[in-house]
């Protein structure tokens, strides 16, 4: 059989686990694991799980045997080129250095991306953690079989120029002979020996033509974009609006008075809250989301699909949803004036934020008004006379949200919750759907009351499973190593800010504290991206472990199941719990695919958030390709010893001010403070300085800027001979000491 249901890989790959550890240095062949496998797999199932266990390190092929590779010397692991030549090999999902290292000379023709099977040398060490160095023995798996790029044309051959920089790659391209230089294509590989040769089999096209930039990441990425035939047939099936029926055991909402609050351009509307006022001073809190999951059934096509993708992708210009629209922007979408069915949480909340108690329904609701955020901070900030008349019943529930909303922060900031408010930037696009400009995104009282009402029914639904024992998915953040700590206690050191507390133990209150210290200052941005680069990342896991940014020990997804599929399976356990309908013995299948379903939609998120950044970083540098020669003004991000990265005020984009650059002195950098120093004149480049700067090119490959001090003087000495200051020009990065650096 094929997967039916999402996670039902991780049952695969168990048994084929079991089977390989049974057959121990004998190893099975292809035909033994199959009929191993059991349960009707299909051979092709079979075949992807065993070269995902190969992936993983568990398995590996050889000599037309299946083993487990801890009865061999050999090991697989995926290239990762690193800069001097030599390569990191390491089982995917590996961190960095975790694998081990292999001589530029002993790669045997493996390149980036390759999966391959090495020999650890002698004395190397056992296991995963890097011990030693490797040769590699055989490539058995080819890099991304498609590559992205654009096409260099010379007088006889195609070149193909990737648009991911790291692969150094020589390919040749057959076809798309009538294509011009310098267009985007998707070009399939076919192994060569000294180079290699693909295909064209897709023509994304200029650049310069809107929307081609984010095609260009969508494929490098593998971000499935339309949706089959099959799946939009199965979507338009359903109904365009609820049918009565559909009603029967919900609890009618539709006469209170819900609203939903997004942005200016949102087209799903998957969460809507109320807010009525009890005796004595306490709300009742009802945040209402979208019962996707009554329309997506588990193991259906739309379920594995949904699965599959994991998460809707937003850029400035369109949205790749995780759902047909049919869903996504219709029959789920809780829009204004019409029914939908929702799974609805109720939490009554006293005046200091406290959650009294909770309760969870399945719902029907008919939203009053759809709300944007600028809409709803005028009507807090800057009430009009006629307001009464328009909103009705919609401007004393707001009033009761801004209220509510105050308790529960504070609150939470009373518990150690992190809040940061980093600057951003949103694209601004023409009519043509081209980047014309970028203005700073806004953060407001309205955003704060959807932020802590999705927050506090999050929390309240993870108690909820946890305490009922059933199997979920949760949302986990654990606290940052002791390692990235100390950096960050040195970068604030420099910035005379202290960071209090023992750093094996440090309580989220104490980083609080750093931002509460900076906060309106103009470091304050800065000091933040610093603090949150510290942190670990979020990802999802079977267990509650606590989330260490919100300092809650129970958090779950559950406010967005039409764009997250977390959430849709967090909705299924909780109207389990609703209705008693979840037997025991699905109940324990389930915890044996969890795992597999945290580590795909932890992957999928990360991809999502990989997408939205290269894209918003890829239009700003080519909004600023046309303004070279011009200033900006900035601050200083990193410094390093070949250089520092500037943000530019107002683009929130970085640049690169490179060490050669800086003519008017030798510079030393000083690893224990992050500067760099003149040594003749003094001058400092620090953390968080603001700094005049001209732009002197774009690099469109990359993606990047590059950036020179404005109004700097060389200093024509330079060059003129051996001095005290200029003949050690190599780089000693020991901690505390200076190294001087070849400006």
């Amino acid at each position: 059989m094929s997967n039916k249901r999402p996670g039902d890989e991780a049952l695969l790959d168990a048994e084929l686990t079991r089977v390989l550890e049974r057959a121990g240095r004998k190893g099975v062949s292809f035909d033994e694991a199959v009929s191993a496998a059991g349960d009707g797999w299909e051979p092709e199932t079979v075949e992807a799980g065993l070269k995902r266990l190969m992936s993983a390190g568990i398995a590996i092929d050889w000599s037309r045997r299946w083993m487990a590779q801890r009865f061999t010397e050999l090991r697989t692991g995926r290239v990762r080129i690193l800069p001097d030549g030599d390569a990191e090999v390491a089982p995917q999902g590996a961190p960095r250095g975790a694998g081990w290292r292999v001589r530029k000379g002993d790669l045997k023709g493996a390149r980036q991306g390759d999966t391959v099977i090495v020999k650890q040398a002698e004395g190397g060490g056992k296991g995963r953690r890097r011990s030693g160095r490797a040769t590699v023995s055989r490539v058995i798996a080819s890099g991304p079989r498609r590559i992205v790029g654009t096409l260099e044309i010379g007088e006889r051959r195609r070149w193909l120029v990737p648009f991911d920089s790291r692969l150094d790659l020589e390919i040749e391209v057959e076809g798309g002979d009538d294509l011009l230089e310098d267009q985007y294509v998707v070009v399939e590989l076919a192994s060569g020996k000294s180079v290699r040769r693909g295909r064209v089999v897709e023509v994304l096209g200029s650049v310069e033509k809107p929307g081609v930039d984010v095609l260009v990441i969508l494929r490098h990425l593998e971000i499935p974009e339309g949706f089959s035939p099959g799946l939009l047939q199965a979507a338009a099936a359903l109904p365009a609006d609820p049918e009565p029926e559909a009603w029967a055991g919900r609890e009618d909402l539709r006469k209170l008075t819900t609203v939903t609050i997004d942005g200016e351009t949102a087209r799903d509307f998957d969460d809507a809250v109320s807010v009525e006022r009890l005796p004595g001073g306490h709300f009742r809190l009802g945040v209402h989301i979208a019962d996707v999951s009554h329309y997506v059934i588990e193991g259906s096509d739309l379920d594995i699909e949904a699965y599959r993708r994991g998460t809707s992708v937003y850029f400035p210009e369109r949205a790749v949803p995780m759902l047909p629209e049919a869903l996504s922007n219709g029959l789920c979408s809780l829009r204004p004036g019409v029914p939908r069915l929702t799974l609805s949480a109720f939490l009554e909340i006293d005046r200091q934020g406290r959650v009294r108690s909770r309760r969870f329904a399945r719902t029907v609701i008919r939203s009053a008004r759809r709300l944007t955020y600028t809409e709803v901070a005028r009507l807090l900030a800057s009430p009009q006379a006629d307001d009464a008349r328009r909103y009705g019943a919609v401007l004393p529930l707001l009033r009761s949200a801004h209220q509510l909303m105050t308790g529960l922060h504070a609150r939470r900031v009373e518990r150690g919750s992190i809040d940061f408010d980093l600057p951003a930037g949103d694209v601004i696009l023409d009519t043509d759907g081209a980047t014309i400009g970028v203005r700073p995104s806004e953060r407001n009282d309205a955003h704060r009351v959807v932020e802590e009402f999705m927050i506090a029914a999050n929390e309240a639904v993870a108690e909820e499973l946890k305490g009922r024992d059933l199997p979920a998915l949760y949302r986990i953040h654990t606290a940052p190593s002791r390692e990235r700590l100390e950096e960050l206690r040195e970068h604030l050191k420099s910035l005379a800010i202290r960071l209090e507390g023992e750093l094996d133990d440090l309580p989220p209150a104490a980083l609080q504290k750093v931002l509460a210290h900076v906060a309106g200052r103009p470091e304050e941005p800065f000091v933040s991206s610093l603090v949150l680069r510290s942190m670990q990342r979020a990802v999802y896991h079977q267990e509650p472990q606590g989330h260490y940014a919100l300092g809650t020990s129970h958090y779950a997804h559950f406010t967005s199941p039409i764009r997250r599929y977390p959430d849709l399976l967090v909705h299924r356990q909780l109207k389990a719990a609703l209705t008693g309908g979840e037997r025991e013995a699905a109940r324990s299948r389930l915890v044996e695919r969890l795992p597999a379903i945290a580590t795909s939609t932890s992957f999928t998120e990360r991809r999502a958030e990989q997408a939205e950044r290269m894209i918003l970083q890829w239009k700003m540098v080519r909004l600023l390709a046309d303004r070279i020669g011009e200033r900006f003004g900035g601050r200083i991000t990193g410094v390093q010893p070949f250089g520092f990265f500037v943000q530019l005020d107002d683009y929130f984009v970085d640049g690169l001010v490179a060490i050669r650059t800086l003519e008017d002195d030798y510079y030393v950098y000083d690893e224990a403070s992050h500067h760099l120093v003149g040594d003749r004149t003094g001058r400092t480049f620090r953390l968080a300085d603001a700094v005049e700067v001209t732009l002197t090119g774009v690099d469109e490959r990359r993606r990047g800027l590059d950036l020179r001090i404005a109004d700097l003087v060389p200093d024509k000495s330079r060059g003129r001979g051996p001095s005290a200051r200029g003949t050690d020009r190599s780089v000693r990065s020991r901690r505390g000491r200076a190294a001087r650096v070849k400006s």
